[in-house]
């Protein structure tokens, strides 16, 4: 009976002892489970990824096979044109001589002669007056200066010279003796030209001397321009004013490209 007794309490604390340890062996069983899930993963994501890097391997493989096949690609080279810019060289002898010829007329020589009379007691005073009038004229409605000259015979011969250039002679006028304005195709910035190289390296200097400016380019039409000028005389030979024509030099090289 003392041993049976003694048993019991024995036999209780193993039961307790054992309930107690039930959690710790669930979750070591557990942990052994996941940890075998893991190694399983690990394998398969190892698997995988040997299969991707073949297949990259093969793509990669494939795409060097295209490359080589491939036929080489010469390199693209742009080529750079230069616009040639015209020159004066257009301005020969010959179209010097065509210009001479249309400004060699009796309504150029009849008005020169006229205005030179007309002019003969000018000073230097006055024609700088006269400038400074044309100057303002230019900016306002009242013109009478240069109504008076625009209403000329010869600046009507002019117009028309120069509508009938087709672009060729972009302005055009006509000196006296003493450099002012006798005529011209379109209104000018100043009245008096004898400060300008276009009358001191033409009329100054002597009878039929022709003296071209170098091409300058213009913005608003986008073409090269390029200034003839020339005294002028009458049928004796003397000098009675000069002329200048503006030349479309880009308009001039289309014409002698074009065989024009």
């Amino acid at each position: 009976m003392a041993d049976h007794q003694n048993i019991t309490p024995i036999l209780k604390s193993a039961f307790v002892a054992g309930f107690m340890l039930l959690p710790f062996a669930a979750a070591g069983h557990a942990q052994t489970a996941e940890a075998e899930a893991v190694a399983e993963t690990g394998e398969e994501v190892a698997a995988a990824a040997g299969d991707d890097d073949a297949a990259a391997g093969d793509a990669e493989e494939g795409m060097g096979e295209d490359m080589a096949a491939a036929p080489a690609c010469e390199p693209v080279v742009q080529a750079v044109v230069e616009e040639e810019v015209p020159g004066k060289e257009l301005l020969t002898d010959a179209f010097v001589s065509g210009l001479k010829e249309w400004l060699d007329v009796p309504v150029v020589r009849m008005t020169l002669e006229s205005r030179n009379e007309t002019n003969a007691n000018l000073v230097q005073a006055d024609i700088d007056r006269l400038d400074q009038q044309w100057v303002k004229e230019t900016g306002s409605d009242d013109q009478p200066i240069i109504t008076a000259v625009l209403n000329s015979p010869l600046s009507t011969y002019l117009l028309r010279v120069q509508a009938g250039s087709g672009g060729l002679y972009p302005e055009i006028f006509v000196m006296d003796a003493k450099g002012l304005n006798a005529g011209q195709s379109s209104i000018t910035t100043d009245y008096w030209q004898g400060d300008e190289a276009k009358f001191q390296k033409t009329y100054d200097v002597g009878d039929g001397v022709v003296f071209i400016d170098e091409p300058e380019y213009n913005d608003a039409t986008d073409t090269w321009r390029a200034q003839v000028n020339m005294t002028l005389s009458d049928e004796k030979g003397q000098r009675i004013g000069a002329a200048t024509v503006e030349i479309n030099l880009t308009e001039l090289a289309r014409r002698r490209k074009a065989g024009i």
